[in-house]
């Protein structure tokens, strides 16, 4: 394979991490090793530094590398990340965007790839939970390795699901698709629908139940089959993926023969997510094979949000975020000019119902000033799905008006 042009999915784990990468010759993700000639495919969430320099270890040399060096071992790399707080090595003080960068830096270097900024063409991030740190974060990071934003991305879970099972043969997704996510001595079941009643088809991912496996094999083969009977009932599902380090074929005998009833095609394995992230990659910068589908994640924002304003001496709605875009690619800035007003009125209508509300947002404390001379710079962010941070600042109105660099703060609500 060569290492250049690369498409890259990689799924950051809290224990484990695992790099793939799109084979044009076979025309599928494969995993990579840690190191270039091993078998290991699982690249443990841990950093080692060496004394006194910036010099670092990721994976599985990380403890063996710190102790050498009488440096520091980062075991805690995930929770470091998606987090906002800075973390102390060594008397010198490191963003958890820094960390991240040098973990993926580390990571990237041992799989071949020295070059990040000309070898990748694209790389998705994905990890079990997004937050606004996290998010940006992962820029950070991405911004540190060199890769821009329109080669860099990122996405849930959820939605690598969807890419890995869209990626399969149509037979394994012509009904429902099952996922069983194991985590230690605990199980959540998720499922993949797809809605042809729409063009595009609608894709949806639902979790549903998150169980307790007992730690006796018999009580685990027992409890994952009483998950089975509950979560499947009389729907039919063509497949189902089990992943997950606490799954085991050894303990599931009479659970899988429950899950294998009707012909369902049964998978296990742990590269479902890093494979559906770089598929996810693929659709991004290389090839659209899912035009004909729309996923309809748990990360959509489903409000447009736009302002009523008078442009070029017109009344007319200016928009400021659409619908149907990730929480986390859903931000605005621009600036305005008030007349007469110290309010903003924001139009907010729902995706589905289309409904328009209006929601106002009072500048307390705004200088009084002729018409048309208060210029304002306004900023949205969305921090989840349903929340809306709004931004403005008075920017003034040159030197006759000067700023005062007033900020109001709110957040909105979904519609």
């Amino acid at each position: 394979m060569e290492l250049k042009n690369l498409i890259l999915g990689f799924d950051f784990g809290e224990n484990y991490s695992q790099l793939c990468c799109y084979d044009r010759n076979v025309r599928d993700a494969v995993s990579l090793p840690e190191k270039a000639g091993s078998d290991v495919m699982l690249i443990p969430t841990k950093l080692g530094k060496a004394l006194d320099h910036e010099e670092w270890q990721a994976g599985s040399d990380a403890r063996k590398f710190a102790g050498d060096q009488n440096g520091v071992l980062l075991d805690r790399i995930y929770e470091i990340c998606i987090g906002a707080n800075p973390c102390m090595v060594e008397q010198r003080e490191y963003t958890p965007g820094e960390l991240l960068g040098i973990f993926l830096r580390e990571v990237l270097k041992k799989a071949g790839i020295d070059h990040p900024e000309l070898q990748i063409a694209g790389i998705m991030i994905t990890t079990k939970r997004l937050t606004r740190p996290f998010v940006e974060n992962v820029r950070y990071a991405y911004s540190l390795l060199g890769i821009p934003r329109g080669r860099a991305y990122l996405q849930e879970y959820d939605e690598s699901f969807y890419y890995h099972t869209m990626y399969q043969k149509p037979e394994l997704w012509s009904r429902k698709v099952a996922l069983f996510h194991f985590e230690g001595d605990e199980v959540a079941f998720s499922s993949l629908s797809i809605s042809r009643k729409t063009k595009p088809a609608s894709v949806t991912v639902k979790r549903g139940a998150r169980v307790h496996l007992g730690r006796k094999p018999m009580d685990r083969d027992r409890d994952f089959g009483h998950l089975i009977s509950e979560v499947t009932g009389a729907e039919i599902y063509s497949s189902a993926y089990l992943v997950g380090d606490g799954f085991d074929q050894s303990w599931a005998g009479n659970s899988l023969k429950l899950l294998a009833k009707n012909q369902r095609h049964i998978f296990g394995g742990n590269n479902l997510f890093a494979k559906g992230a770089c598929y996810g990659a693929r659709e991004k910068v290389e090839e659209r094979m899912l035009k004909g589908y729309l996923f309809l994640g748990n990360d959509l924002v489903r409000s447009n949000i736009g302002m009523d304003m008078i442009i070029n001496g017109s009344p007319a709605y200016y928009p400021l975020i659409t619908s149907g875009v990730n929480w986390y690619e859903a931000e605005k800035e621009c600036e305005l000019i008030l007349d007469e007003t110290d309010e903003l009125v924001f139009v907010v209508s729902s995706m589905e119902e289309g409904k328009r509300n209006r929601y106002t947002m009072k500048l307390s404390g705004l200088p009084k000033r002729p018409r048309k001379t208060t210029r304002i710079h306004l900023k949205l962010e969305y921090d989840s799905p349903v929340t809306c941070q709004i931004t403005a600042e008075d920017l003034g109105f040159g030197e006759m008006f000067p700023a005062t660099h007033k900020v109001w703060h709110e957040t909105m609500g979904e519609a």
